[in-house]
């Protein structure tokens, strides 16, 4: 074990050191430190000891998506995973999280996310979480894709928890302008004997395609039994509710969301 903590140690050090040239005050400060901690823990195995990339995954510290997307978003990234490969890490807890967060603005020389103005739904407008409760299973058709509460399609990820750790700025974003990385492709395939299914890619490679369907099921197809595979064009989350929802609208959804989540966290999880 002394040997190992040892080892942890020295990986630390190696870590700070490189980023020390360009950016020392953050990258051996304790904060810095503790992020290089989790990140070998965490990520290192994936995307390299060095925040570079690896065999599993592409490089941190040159990733656009980081410089470009704001705290929020990373959080929520690093949280839920993403539908290209990444797998969830809520596990880990959200103090961690967002010390990997931090980190990750060390590893590309403590870089600001761009800054792009919030939602004008933000301001001046009422919330009504009832009428969010409304939108969602109604006008919304969140509930044609996510879960709330036990209820819904199982297609994409459960929003009970969801309002929990974002500000409503996040929630509206995520809403309006939905980054590329949390949304998912979607394809029709044709099979040889004429079935037909839709859904989103979960996983591909040469030989086979993870398809899961909007009931929630899996299917894992061959390659060679598919006549046909057209890709939509489109990912699961549309990219038009700043058009369909007015300001209100977007409002309540978010309070609506922030209210479950709240509820679920004064309740507890359930006991076996």
């Amino acid at each position: 074990m002394r040997l190992r903590s040892i080892g942890g140690c020295l990986c630390v050090c190696a870590i700070c050191l490189a980023l020390s040239g360009s950016y020392p005050a953050v990258a051996q400060s304790e904060p810095g430190i503790l992020g290089a901690r989790r990140y070998l823990q965490f990520c290192a195995a994936c995307h390299g000891g060095d925040g570079r990339g690896g065999d599993k995954a592409a490089s941190l510290a040159t990733s656009e998506t980081i410089r470009t997307h704001s705290d929020d978003e990373l959080f929520r990234i690093i949280h839920d995973g993403t539908p290209e490969g990444m797998p969830p890490f809520a596990q880990i807890g959200e103090t961690n999280i967002r010390t990997l967060v931090h980190f990750l603005r060390v590893l590309q020389n403590g870089s600001a996310p761009e800054q792009r103005p919030a939602p004008a739904a933000t301001t001046g407008n009422p919330r009504n979480p009832e009428a969010g409760r409304t939108l969602f299973f109604g006008k919304a058709q969140c509930a044609a894709c996510h879960r709330i509460q036990g209820q819904g399609a199982y297609i994409a990820s459960d929003l009970t928890a969801y309002g929990r750790t974002r500000e409503a700025d996040a929630i509206l974003r995520a809403i309006v302008a939905p980054s590329r990385l949390t949304t998912a492709r979607v394809v029709t395939v044709t099979t040889r004997k004429g079935q037909v299914l839709t859904g989103v890619v979960k996983n591909e490679d040469n030989f086979t395609i993870d398809l899961q369907t909007q009931d929630g099921a899996y299917d894992l197809l061959d390659r060679n039994e598919l006549a046909r595979v057209i890709d939509s064009g489109t990912s699961l989350m549309p990219r038009d509710y700043g058009q369909l929802l007015s300001p209100s609208e977007l409002n309540n959804i978010a309070e609506f969301l922030h209210q479950v989540a709240a509820a679920t966290q004064e309740i507890g999880p359930e006991q076996p």
